[in-house]
């Protein structure tokens, strides 16, 4: 996604929207399968814009429409998110929909440090700045801030399980035992639910823009495509199952939390007692919820791999998942127990 690529008549709506006159600059930040992420530029200021890819996977998770009320609200919140300053619906100004924001300062930790952090500051530190983030989001009244119909959070661990089973059967090119038992151990052992709260579905580091500081903090949590209504330890689940040296290597995401590799990273359970000092909110069943962002992972990749496999996706990253989907369910099965 360059400047040049971008359609006029988005040209024409992203200067009179930010009231600049260009000429823009598109520098990509990230692309592929997930939304497309750039870093806007003119002689008039800087901007992310966000962009569906050209060849979607899921609506669902490419819906920037969803993307956008969800941050819009939570302007009004402690919530650490970035400006929302223009929207245009698919079909408004071009094919494709397009969110532009604000640009908020921080890294997103993934595999590498920043060299010009203080070497004070460690991947505890960070680890407990985005507990900390992650429970002033769940914190927020969904009524107060006008997203009540925002999800259905009615016997919300029980319907993702079933829709995760489904979505694996339904793109099944193989068998994998594995995926079975654990969806019968799922829905076996599944514990009573958390009063529900604002979900962004897929909250690890990488989704955590971090200023270094004493402590440090999160400036921004990104990407909220996949947020909804429902039990928030699910939030908790993914950030702890990819989380420490023992965690899986997937091939599509080996750099997802690498850094809590790191053999002086905090537990998951010193995170996991955070965030229940923080929010009052038990965390006894999370092995359950480790196992389902795992179990639900393997699924969306599963079905990546199939598009593969049935000649409906040509990309060699495509058929490479056919490697994660087992390491994926393998993770899983040790937690679940």
């Amino acid at each position: 996604m360059s400047a040049d690529q971008l359609p006029p008549s988005l040209v024409t709506w992203l200067s009179e929207r930010l009231g600049a006159a260009g000429p823009f600059t598109l520098t990509p930040i990230s692309g592929g399968h997930s939304n497309e992420t750039g870093l806007l530029t003119s002689p008039d200021g800087r901007w992310i814009v966000r962009r569906p890819p050209a060849m979607a996977i899921s609506a669902t998770a490419n819906n920037l429409a969803r993307e956008h009320r969800v941050m819009s609200a939570l302007a009004r919140t402690a919530v650490p998110v970035p400006r929302t300053l223009a929207f245009a619906e698919s079909g408004e100004v071009d094919a494709r929909s397009c969110l532009v924001m604000s640009v908020a300062e921080g890294y997103p930790l993934t595999d590498t440090w920043p060299t010009d952090w203080p070497q004070n500051v460690s991947i505890g530190d960070a680890g407990f700045a985005a507990v900390g983030a992650l429970a002033t989001l769940h914190a927020v009244d969904v009524d107060a801030v006008g997203l009540t119909d925002f999800g259905r959070p009615g016997n919300y661990l029980e319907r993702q399980v079933a829709r995760w089973r489904g979505q694996y059967e339904q793109n099944a090119v193989r068998k994998l035992p594995r995926f079975e038992a654990l969806g019968a151990w799922l829905a076996a052992n599944r514990p009573e639910e958390s009063a529900a709260a604002i979900l962004h579905g897929d909250f690890h580091l990488d989704n955590c823009l971090i200023v270094a500081g004493t402590p440090p903090r999160v400036s921004a949590i990104i990407d909220w495509e996949l947020a909804t209504i429902g039990d928030p330890l699910v939030d908790l689940g993914l950030l702890l199952a990819f989380w420490g040296p023992d965690r899986a290597m997937p091939v599509a995401m080996p750099k997802v939390q690498a850094l809590t590799r790191a053999p002086k990273a905090p537990s998951r359970r010193s995170l996991a007692d955070r965030y229940t000092e923080l929010t009052g909110r038990p965390t006894d069943a999370l092995a359950w919820f480790m196992v389902l962002a795992l179990f639900k992972l393997a699924a969306i990749v599963e079905g990546a791999y199939a598009r593969a496999v049935r000649g409906l996706d040509d990309d060699p990253w495509a058929r490479s998942l056919g490697e994660d989907v087992p390491r994926l369910l393998a993770d899983a099965a040790r937690f679940a127990t």
